[in-house]
């Protein structure tokens, strides 16, 4: 019997197995926590099951659970239920908060994603509060489970002939990352889409009963569903409104059949009483203890009501919000997936209102028979459930800040399904040389299936793993960084750095990657200051961060540890244009103070680590040169020409184009010779007075380089103007080429000046 349900429906069964495969995966790979507050709904979990009762709320909460001490309890009851024998006397110090969590980070940037801080107590084998998380994380994946199944059985109760849309639907809801990621939390969401899915199966079973009588039983089952929904999460409290429209809804076809009323009475009784067994209990305790029936009043009071009305262009904004953490909005919605694969679910969607479409032209001009289904009751549950719940999240967005996708998921299932039947609409050729479980699936579906599923299977692997990755400890450095080697107060030491771009816009934003190493074992946790400065010392980007992008706090630390530390620093959108100095600090967060910094030398100093150009946002004028030239110095730069503004004190303007990025610095030496050759006067500086090094200059740059300096006294006569450019470091200058690439050494004259008397 068993194995003949089971090749009976083997889709549904391969769409489980995978959902439990990778909802472990997911459980696994994210760090306590870093669920959607997941710390508080266990600590709700976790008082039950020390015997406190249902916490009781208060702003300020009395409890640790906060504002989620407000949801109904079904999920926390059973939590509580598998968890009460362990001893859970280590929460919350299993963990502690990163203090710098919070910043405006793009979603795909992995820096500071983490809120809270991991050690070694949360690896396995686990133990205590992290053996119970754990449990508690499994009974929201059993929920989850239960959410596919009942997403396929609503889909087989609407489709009984097409097994393929119903194991597709179920697909759609196993496979959507964001819902995998909440199913393997301590959370009570997927609670509520299972609870959903169990009502609005019942919902179509009844309303594809055709004109036979309901049995007492349908309106019980149907009433505990509802109830249960109810006591998952105030938002299934709406299902209970659909259920009785439903019910109502078939009143004309029994009172034809039967003409009894009563006996319709006694079923809606029966419903509504099933309900109230069910779920009633709590609605009553909340208008006793808060005045009102949801107790969402206090949770919104202790979690930041919104001061002030949302406005429709920021409705606009937290509804895309909403629209990307439903799909892919890991951590705390912080870590989102590339923009491409948005854009590819985009397409699918699309591709199912498109589908949409076709069937209501269909169904208006009779094209077939099948698409009039579009008129038919069950679909009407399904849009009514998406539009209550959109107008719930709508309604809660206004309440508090809340754009999260997840408060979206208790539609999952309908949207799953009216997804499944647009797509169904593009009758493109079935896949034969497929697996038998699969041959019969359309291609669209097939695709949108394949797509979700490797979606889901890797994300945990590029796109979630990575935000919490620890930084790894290094053996050595590249030898292509820029060292510094400056030391902290005996603590910790930077020895070098690299940065994305030495060009940046206003507005932009550039990659630090710096090179650490500890020099004890530290006591407290330091913090790095990154700020970026403009030539008035005024900070124009700035990042703190504790080490490992937030990730690895010093006391953590062994002595002599290097790792790679990556970070993504803002540039002010108000930055004026010209070369901005990069400050790393390291400092402690209680009083504020640097840890002094010195260089190799042993010389304290203000760490100045390099500098980068902030590039004008108009596009610059090319300078009018009294003497134009075509010399070009190595593959690196040309030389365009030069002013001479002064001959008495020497005033010369050299005009340099780079020709591509040049990774070094190089120097630029002016010699004046006389008539014999001699040498009677140089200047040497970075180009631009060291205010634009080469290392800055982005290919097809003009720089503006002025040197000024004296020439000897009494010195009269023809001068001669020799230039070059020269690494300090080494002294070893570029080799100089003509216009027709002739080879002029390493110096060239470029022009001659003369003095009189």
């Amino acid at each position: 019997m068993i194995r003949e349900t089971l090749r009976a429906h083997l889709e549904i069964a391969i769409v489980l197995a995978l959902f439990v495969a990778l909802g472990i995966v997911y459980s696994t790979t994210t760090p306590l926590f870093e669920a959607p507050d997941e710390q508080w709904h266990f600590a709700f979990a976790q008082y039950v099951a020390m015997g406190h009762g249902l916490p009781v709320q208060s702003d300020p909460p009395t409890h640790l659970a906060r504002q989620e001490g407000s949801q109904p309890p079904l999920y926390y009851l059973l939590a509580a239920g598998a968890t009460f024998w362990i001893d859970t006397s280590d929460y919350p110090g299993i963990v502690w908060e990163n203090p710098h969590y919070g910043y405006n980070v793009p979603g795909i940037i992995n820096d500071n994603k983490n809120l809270f801080l991991h050690t070694s107590l949360e690896n396995f084998p686990y133990r205590g509060t992290v053996l119970a998380i754990y449990i508690a994380r499994l009974l929201s994946l059993l929920m989850g489970v239960l959410s596919v199944l009942f997403t396929y059985l609503l889909a087989l109760a609407m489709f009984p002939a097409q097994r393929f849309l119903a194991a597709s639907a179920s697909a759609v809801v196993a496979f959507v990352p964001q819902f995998l990621f909440v199913s393997s939390a301590v959370s009570n969401d997927s609670t509520i889409v299972a609870m959903a899915a169990l009502a609005l199966w019942l919902m179509a079973r009844l309303l594809t009963a055709g004109d036979r009588l309901l049995h007492l039983r349908d309106a019980v089952a149907l009433g505990v569903a509802c109830g249960l929904a109810a006591l998952a999460k105030v938002s299934g409290l709406s299902l209970f409104a659909l259920a009785a429209l439903v019910i109502v809804w078939r009143l004309p076809s029994k009172l034809r059949i039967e003409n009894r009323k009563s006996e319709i009475f006694l079923h809606f009784l029966l419903f509504i009483f099933a309900f109230l067994v069910v779920a009633g209990w709590w609605y009553v305790r909340n208008l006793l203890l808060y005045g009102e029936l949801t107790g969402t009043a206090m949770m919104s009071q202790i979690f930041y009501a919104r001061q002030a009305p949302l406005t429709l262009a920021e409705l606009g904004v937290q509804l895309h919000e909403v629209w990307e953490t439903f799909w892919v909005g890991f951590g705390w919605g912080n870590i989102r997936a590339n923009p491409m694969i948005y854009a590819g679910i985009v397409f699918f969607v699309a591709l199912s209102i498109i589908g949409w479409l076709l069937a209501i032209r269909n169904s208006i001009f009779k094209v077939q028979d099948s698409p009039s289904a579009i008129r038919d009751s069950r679909f009407a549950i399904l849009f009514a459930w998406i539009g209550l719940m959109l107008a719930t999240l709508v309604y809660w967005m206004e309440t508090t800040q809340a754009p999260h996708g997840r408060l979206l998921f208790p539609a999952l299932p309908a949207l799953a399904v009216l997804i499944a039947f647009g797509l169904a609409q593009f009758q493109i050729s079935r896949i034969r040389h497929m697996p038998l479980a699969i041959r019969h699936w359309p291609l669209v579906h097939l695709s949108f299936v394949i797509f979700l599923f490797a979606l889901a299977a890797l994300a945990p692997f590029f796109i979630l793993q990575p935000a919490y990755a620890f930084p790894q400890s290094l053996n050595a450095v590249p030898n292509t960084i820029r060292r510094v080697d400056i030391s902290y107060g005996d603590q910790m030491k930077l020895l070098g750095y690299a940065v994305s771009a030495r060009r940046a816009l206003p507005g932009d934003a550039v990659t630090l990657t710096l090179y650490w190493q500890s020099l004890a074992v530290m006591e407290h946790d330091y913090s790095i200051g990154i700020h970026l400065l403009d030539a008035q010392q005024r900070v124009i980007g700035a990042r703190d961060s504790y080490p490992g992008h937030g990730m690895l706090p010093t006391r953590l630390w062994s002595a002599g540890q290097t790792i790679r530390d990556v970070y993504w620093l803002p540039v002010d959108p108000n930055a004026m244009p010209g070369v901005a100095q990069i400050q790393v600090s390291l400092y402690t967060r209680e009083n504020k103070r640097d840890l002094p910094a010195r260089d190799p030398n042993g010389q304290a100093i203000t760490p100045i680590i390099g500098q980068i150009e902030i590039a004008s946002t108009t596009a610059p004028a090319i300078p009018q040169m009294q003497y134009p030239l075509d010399l070009s110095f190595g593959e690196q730069a040309k030389l365009i020409g030069y002013d001479i503004r002064n001959t008495d004190a020497l005033d010369l303007m050299l005009y340099w184009q780079s020709r591509a990025s040049i990774a070094d610095d190089y120097t630029v030496f002016v010699h004046v010779l006389d008539s014999n050759d001699r040498l009677i006067a140089q200047h040497d500086q970075l180009p631009a007075n060291g205010s634009n090094p080469t290392s800055l200059w982005s290919p097809g740059e003009v720089i503006a380089d002025r040197h000024q300096f004296a020439l000897p006294g009494g010195a009269l006569g023809v001068f001669h103007i020799q230039v070059g450019l020269y690494r300090a470091d080494t002294g070893a200058r570029l080799s100089i080429t003509d216009s027709r690439g002739n080879a002029v050494g390493d110096a060239v004259v470029v022009g001659s000046f003369g003095v009189l008397p």
